[in-house]
């Protein structure tokens, strides 16, 4: 930032950008008809580490349910919107860009990222969704330090739609530039109960947006955009018989089905 070679870059990245939010080009079931899906290829794990745990006779290793910052941050790179690890480990990412005004004239710039890395278990229902929050940089004059920064994770459409979540996790909704440069994460925990899907395998289909406000303090007035969603996600809940949990999907004062069925979450 200092040299000016990251604002142009993130400019450029921004220029490049697909307009408004959409669907990873894997998403499925009525979640792929409720956004635009995206034109790009999503970043995935290369074939060749994905077959490393295939070797020594095992011919269908178990999904990914783990995701570091490290793996997501390599997978999207530069230029993608969303990285698919496997079925229970997925992330999307964004740049947010300010340019700061002062008597109607450009004094400075500043600049974050926001990474969301969601992940599920084994035999649970819950997705834990990782925010991370970095590379914060100035340029310039700006009031960056002290700007509020909003995160929410909305759900805003679920098929069946009256479907009902338990939200957990430790997200702090508002906190400023400064406090979020020094907290760098937090998570959100989504919960869907059995028995609110539809059919014999219970099947419950979400939208999950990660989106990113911010207001200038006083009397600092920003240029553009006041923030911006990322790309949504979009779990999906079903009990299918051949998984098998006893405890009627990671919730054992529930037992919603016979020891044989089970219930899982995947995107």
């Amino acid at each position: 930032m200092q040299s000016g070679q990251g604002v142009q870059q993130l400019r450029e990245l921004a220029a490049k950008a697909e307009p408004g939010v959409g669907l990873a080009r894997e998403t499925v079931g009525p979640a792929a008809s409720y956004a635009p899906i995206s034109r790009r290829a999503s970043g995935t794990v290369p074939a060749s580490e994905a077959a490393g745990s295939a070797r020594a006779g095992i011919t269908a290793p178990q999904p990914a349910r783990t995701m570091t910052f490290e793996e997501c941050k390599k997978g999207l790179g530069s230029d993608k919107k969303f990285f698919v690890k496997s079925w229970f480990a997925v992330c999307d990412g964004a740049s947010f860009l300010q340019t700061w005004v002062r008597n109607r004239q450009v004094v400075g710039e500043s600049a974050f990222n926001v990474r969301v890395v969601g992940t599920i278990a084994k035999n649970s229902r819950t997705i834990d969704f990782q925010y991370y929050f970095t590379d914060f940089a100035t340029t310039g004059t700006t009031g960056a330090a002290s700007m509020p920064i909003t995160t929410k994770g909305n759900i805003p459409q679920s098929w069946p739609a009256g479907a009902r979540y338990t939200r957990g996790g430790n997200a702090p909704n508002t906190k400023t530039f400064t406090e979020l440069k020094a907290l760098r994460t937090f998570h959100e925990t989504v919960n869907a109960k059995p028995g609110q899907g539809s059919g014999n395998s219970d099947l419950l289909f979400s939208v999950y947006e990660p989106a990113i406000s911010y207001t200038p303090p006083a009397p600092w007035t920003l240029s553009g955009d006041m923030g911006g969603k990322l790309f949504m996600l979009a779990p999906r809940w079903d009990a299918a018989s051949y998984l098998a949990n006893s405890t009627g999907g990671g919730n054992p004062a529930k037992r919603a089905r016979p020891p044989s069925a089970t219930s899982r979450r995947s995107f």
